[in-house]
């Protein structure tokens, strides 16, 4: 009887073991580690999309969400010529559709995020997708506490050459092609070459990235790319 007890103990174990080990597996799965970078770095440039005035601060903000684009700006004035709004982004090799909202800074001074982690956000008061000098900044989820994976969960995965197209509110479709995928530390984060208004036109994707550490308040990398444009 007790060498039964003790099989069915040890089977008991061997099965919680079992399932550990499948957690952990799918835990490594769903937070994988940040890409590797390709390409250059953005390019620099003379004037930036960075604001002149600062946003009023959250008197009491609330802790970050887990997709939460942490980049620190504040608001400014839009450009004096309000090119056409962009409405819809695509990456066609990774199944990303998503519409675009147009976002400005939050009550706490970051770069706000559209709620719906299926929208991305346009950064409108930098250059727009379409103009003719400047970085088109697009920011957007890679995942929500609330809503599961975020639309640029699969930003990771992107790769050199892939073809990103933004439609814009006049009709248009503007093509783009990737030509980098780099990460960064929070605190590193090249924020006058990313929200530039002058200088070659690019589009720039930016979103979280590994490691996820919850007592250091999530995601601690951003993943940036950029894409140039190739066509109407």
């Amino acid at each position: 009887m007790r060498d039964r007890r003790r099989r069915l103990h040890l089977a008991v174990l061997a099965v919680c073991l079992a399932v550990v080990a499948a957690v952990a597996a799918v835990i490594a799965l769903d937070r994988p580690g940040a890409p590797a970078d390709f390409g250059p770095a953005p390019a620099a440039a003379g004037r930036s999309a960075l604001p002149q005035r600062t946003a009023p601060p959250s008197p009491a903000a609330p802790a970050a969400p887990a997709g939460r684009f942490p980049v620190r700006v504040s608001e400014a004035p839009p450009p004096a010529a309000d090119p056409p709004r962009p409405l819809v982004l695509a990456i066609p090799r990774l199944g990303v559709r998503a519409p675009v909202e147009a976002v400005g800074v939050g009550r706490d001074g970051q770069v706000a995020v559209p709620g719906n982690a299926e929208h991305v956000g346009w950064y409108r008061f930098g250059a727009a997708p379409g103009s003719a000098a400047g970085s088109a900044v697009v920011v957007g989820h890679v995942d929500s506490r609330t809503q599961g994976l975020g639309v640029l969960a699969a930003l990771g995965s992107v790769r050199a050459g892939d073809r990103v197209t933004v439609a814009l509110a006049d009709r248009r479709t503007l093509a783009y092609r990737v030509v980098s995928r780099r990460s960064y530390d929070k605190a590193a984060v090249p924020l006058a070459r990313l929200f530039r208004r002058d200088g070659p036109p690019v589009l720039t994707l930016i979103t979280c990235t590994a490691p996820f550490d919850p007592a250091r308040g999530g995601y601690l990398r951003n993943l940036v790319v950029t894409a140039v444009r190739t066509g109407v």
